[in-house]
């Protein structure tokens, strides 16, 4: 079970900073699949040569799906960093200056202009980083929160399922609304933790905490749950199946509130 969620936000080039999403994670929250992958890792095994820009690619949804479960696998032992394109004819007609701009993007995992290009028409630009981060580039950023909301939705019911009996009903867990995450941009673009290791279910709730936390900080395993930088919770109501945020933030000045999704 995931211990924790790092989170930093930059809304700029809307880049997302993670430490707990895995890229099973990402598979099974988008909605605009990739149609195709040019892997920017130039030793990789994976995929296969692509003449114009002598590099790897995988083309077709069977062909991403598998790489996927094989990349999911080999993290420690093959470096994953991609960007998906839509037409292999536009894909050749990249100029040699943007191929140079593509080897500097996947050599130093970070962007010289726009990460995104006319002529590959991505969505996204997918980096594994060392110590269990990821770093990724949405073009529309609502990507994000679904395979968060995901991810935590899929926690929440191996949480409360997971001292279920043989003759025990499973305790369903509605899909968090993605859109309640939304709110706590601003908490994202200073970094924020979703504790799961923390969570815990009293009266038929369960609560996991939201803290601001350093990247340093979680990388060390140094973190804690500690009051002073609690934000709130995010409580799912086992009984009516609805999900609340429940924020009491002094740190930034937020509006304390509670949120009902349902």
């Amino acid at each position: 079970m995931t211990a924790l969620v790092y989170i930093h936000l930059d809304t700029i080039s809307n880049t997302v900073l993670t430490k707990g999403l895995t890229a099973r994670d990402f598979q099974q929250g988008i909605v605009h699949q990739p149609k195709n992958l040019l892997l920017l890792n130039p030793t990789t095994e994976l995929g296969e040569h692509e003449s114009h820009t002598a590099l790897k690619i995988v083309r077709g949804t069977e062909a991403i799906q598998q790489f996927f479960q094989i990349s999911g696998r080999t993290r420690q032992t093959n470096e994953n960093k991609w960007i998906d394109f839509s037409d292999l004819n536009m894909l050749k007609e990249l100029t040699p200056l943007e191929i140079s701009e593509l080897l500097y993007f996947g050599h130093m995992k970070t962007h010289l202009h726009s990460p995104f290009f006319y002529k590959l028409q991505n969505n996204f630009v997918y980096f594994e980083l060392e110590s269990g981060l990821n770093r990724t580039y949405y073009r529309y950023i609502d990507e994000f929160y679904r395979i968060l909301a995901l991810k935590i939705t899929r926690f929440s019911l191996e949480k409360l399922n997971e001292r279920r009996t043989f003759f025990r009903k499973t305790q369903p867990v509605e899909k968090l609304n993605y859109e309640l995450l939304k709110t706590l941009k601003e908490a994202m673009k200073e970094g924020l933790v979703f504790s799961f290791e923390d969570a815990s279910l009293k009266n038929n709730e369960l609560q996991i905490p939201i803290l601001f936390a350093e990247e340093r900080t979680v990388l060390e395993r140094s973190f804690k749950l500690k009051q002073e930088y609690l934000l709130g919770y995010l409580t799912f109501h086992c009984e009516v199946q609805s999900w609340t945020l429940d924020l009491d933030d002094e740190l930034f000045d937020f509006h304390s509130k509670t949120m009902p999704f349902l």
